[in-house]
């Protein structure tokens, strides 16, 4: 993962990672979560805008289910925003696109700003 940008809205928050999330980085992603989750704001949604996600493994895969638990543990809806076809195919195949609410990142923004 080359970059992680945090965007803060009233109470959710959007996650972009931008570069591939594997093994080697997903310890990074989580921390920047954790952070989020413990700082004493109450968020609501939590997105992760994936458009510049050029690739993905079985630790990514694992981080974001990891995320979403936790989010569903504090009552908050989770959104994975903008998947390219590269990662959309891993999600199909391991069906976690059945798992996760995938969704265009205009349509979170209009849900977190209304």
């Amino acid at each position: 993962m080359d970059k992680i940008t945090i965007q803060h809205y009233e109470d959710s928050v959007e996650i972009t990672i931008k570069g591939n999330l594997n093994i080697h980085n997903t310890d990074k992603l989580l921390n920047e979560f954790k952070a989020l989750t413990t700082d004493g704001t109450a968020y609501r949604i939590f997105g992760i805008n994936c458009e510049g996600l050029d690739s993905i493994d079985s630790s990514g895969l694992g981080a974001l289910i990891s995320m979403a638990k936790h989010a569903e543990g504090m009552n908050a809806e989770f959104y994975v925003c903008d998947i390219n076809k590269r990662v959309s195919t891993l999600f199909d195949i391991s069906h976690l696109n059945k798992y996760f609410q995938i969704i265009p990142a205009a349509e979170f923004r209009r849900i977190v700003q209304p």
